[in-house]
């Protein structure tokens, strides 16, 4: 699981540290630790849910696009969430942030054989074929049939993780440039602005949480169903020690980068061609 936040615990760390811990560390180590994570393969599956949420989003606006606009909008959402346009932000971010100190620890818990399967485990459910709706579904199926040591151990992992702020952050970042992309091509005045967009988000995010929750119970109930509850626990204590929470504090911020800027690049690519001059 790679959005893995405590935001105060790195805020420690970070004042307690040494000065070692800061530097940088060199682009070929930031990109072994993003491939051993599995958020290298997993960045390549982000432009085909971005775009399915434009399609949505365009459905439910009540006007869709002509054809010739949603295909501009598919080219643009392609374009601007590429995997190699994420995964560049990522390294850059995590060749200037990552605590060098931290590397042995990491690269220990990625070669291990846990290590190795929860990122086995995790890059499958990114290349899910299924609809969202068919996975979660089977989601919330194995979720029902969990016996209650089992669901508190998914909870404490969703917990040392931070995935339910993390996917609300992502969550405001993308729809606030989904509405961008999709204003630049409605006429003028229709639909909320980005801006509004985002605010609106924000204000809801608190009540969105329980159903997120719920939504990542789902998820890592299916997405974990091969690991027995000993991994489940090797995990865990991975998530909860100084390298994990560090990785997770990183990864938020390179999440959050990532669509920042794929959306505003998003924006770009949709922006009306400027007319003639007068």
């Amino acid at each position: 699981m790679l959005t893995l936040q405590r935001w105060a615990l790195v805020a420690l760390v970070s004042l307690l540290g040494a000065m070692p811990a800061l530097a940088q560390v060199d682009p070929g180590s930031a990109e072994r630790l993003l491939r051993r994570s599995g958020l290298w393969v997993q960045l390549d599956g982000v432009a085909p849910q971005v775009l399915q949420g434009l399609e949505e989003a365009a459905a439910q606006g009540g006007r869709p696009p002509s054809q010739a606009e949603a295909e501009r909008l598919a080219a643009a959402a392609r374009a601007a969430y590429a995997g190699d346009r994420l995964r560049s932000v990522a390294l850059r971010l995590v060749a200037q942030e990552l605590q060098a100190a931290q590397l042995p620890a990491l690269f220990g818990w990625y070669a291990s054989p846990t290590g190795v399967l929860m990122t086995q485990l995790e890059e499958r459910a990114s290349a899910d074929p299924r609809s969202t709706e068919a996975a979660l579904a089977e989601g919330q199926a194995r979720w029902d049939t969990l016996g209650a040591e089992r669901r508190a151990r998914l909870d404490a992992l969703l917990q040392a993780s931070g995935g339910v702020d993390s996917a609300l952050s992502i969550t405001l970042n993308t729809v606030a440039g989904v509405r961008q992309g999709l204003a630049s091509v409605m006429p003028p005045g229709e639909g909320p602005t980005p801006e509004a967009t985002r605010a609106l988000l924000a204000e809801q995010l608190p009540r969105l949480r329980p159903a997120f929750e719920q939504l990542l119970r789902a998820s890592s109930a299916l997405i974990y169903a091969e690991a027995s509850d000993a991994q489940l626990q090797e995990y865990l204590d991975f998530l909860r020690s100084p390298a994990g929470q560090h990785l997770g504090d990183l990864m938020l911020r390179v999440l959050d980068a990532a669509f920042l800027e794929a959306a505003t690049e998003l924006g770009r690519r949709l922006a009306p061609p400027a007319g003639p001059s007068a």
